[in-house]
């Protein structure tokens, strides 16, 4: 994997991030903060999970293993999550513009949630935050569908047809 193919994932992952981000936003407090019993129980759990995932894992790639993650007490509503969503995504676009080639693929260290070490290389670091966020997402889809909404498109086969 290259730059470019690392880059257009992340922007595939920003994208249907926002897809998602755009469908909870018309949905009532009620429904976002429902528990439907399944992944971070509801709608705004799972979304700042994900968010929450995302920062993790930054900040590891900056250096820094934090010892917790977000969760639905991190933020007040929808609107903070998304801010502070957006200020990753940007602290991310940067890192990822300034990347080379050796160090993507280099072994890079860091501490899980637990404070046990690990090293993997970079690439398949950032490998594991899209197929986490993919994940995710499918299961907001889920939620939304649930509430007889009909969900956004997320699927990576629709971004890239877009872009054609």
């Amino acid at each position: 994997m290259n730059l470019n193919d690392i880059r257009q994932l992340f922007d595939y992952t920003d994208h249907a991030n926002h897809l998602v981000l755009d469908a909870a936003e018309t949905l009532t407090d009620e429904q976002l903060r429902q528990d439907v019993k399944i992944s971070h129980g509801s709608i705004f759990g799972t979304l700042a999970h994900m968010a929450g995932a995302e920062w993790v894992w930054l900040s590891r790639w900056q250096g820094v293993s934090p010892a917790e993650i977000w969760n639905d007490k991190t933020f007040a509503d929808l609107a903070a999550l998304r801010a502070r969503w957006q200020q990753i995504e940007t602290e991310r676009k940067a890192l990822l513009d300034n990347l080379t080639m050796d160090a993507l693929h280099a072994e890079l260290s860091y501490r899980n949630l637990k404070g046990e070490a690990f090293s993997l290389p970079l690439v398949v670091q950032m490998q594991h935050v899209v197929n986490h966020a993919t994940l995710h997402r499918g299961q907001v889809v889920g939620m939304i569908r649930q509430l007889g909404i009909a969900p956004p498109a997320v699927d990576l086969l629709f971004y890239l047809l877009a872009r054609k």
